[in-house]
């Protein structure tokens, strides 16, 4: 027992007491997050969500979001549909994309980087800094399991899905 005592207290003085590092931002290999996380399949506009719907129509356990912002550049655009599943949380390894519900109460993609004593920390690939929030069991939607970027934005392709190319007029 003893043992363990002094393990944590180890533990705990190596990652901090916070989770994050004093450091503006956290570190992590983008080896371990292209290994973990899955690149985005540029699809058709459309296609995306329909993708992402056809996947958790035959894989139970899924579920799928769109992204929404540019904190996962250069992994996932603006839009693009990611596919989760649940995972239990003794699972998780650094360089998974987790999706978690933050502090705002809205679900957040963003990528492990490390296990500490309350959680773990999370980051977007294109943020500076870590996120506040930890990832723990009671907030752990899943994790990315496919992804599906749309070529070119779906409210474009909506708005010139129904006007002729010779009416479509080009900016200088």
């Amino acid at each position: 027992m003893l043992r363990w005592v002094v393990g944590g207290v180890l533990t705990l003085a190596g990652l901090g007491a916070s989770g994050c590092s004093t450091r503006a931002a956290a570190r992590f290999s983008p080896g371990a997050v292209a290994a973990m996380s899955p690149a985005a399949e540029v699809v058709r506009p459309f296609d995306a969500m329909l993708l992402g719907r056809a996947y958790v129509a035959v894989h139970p356990g899924t579920d799928y979001l769109v992204g929404s912002g540019d904190s996962m550049l250069p992994l996932y655009r603006d839009n693009t549909v990611v596919v989760t599943r649940r995972v239990a949380t003794r699972d998780l390894r650094a360089g998974m994309t987790a999706v978690y519900v933050g502090d705002l109460g809205r679900p957040v993609a963003h990528v492990l980087v490390r296990r500490t004593w309350d959680g773990w920390v999370a980051q977007g690939v294109g943020n500076d800094a870590c996120d506040t929030v930890k990832v723990t069991g009671q907030n752990l939607v899943g994790v990315v399991v496919r992804a599906f970027e749309p070529s070119k934005s779906p409210l474009l392709a909506l708005a010139l899905e129904g006007v002729p190319r010779t009416a479509v007029a080009s900016l200088p």
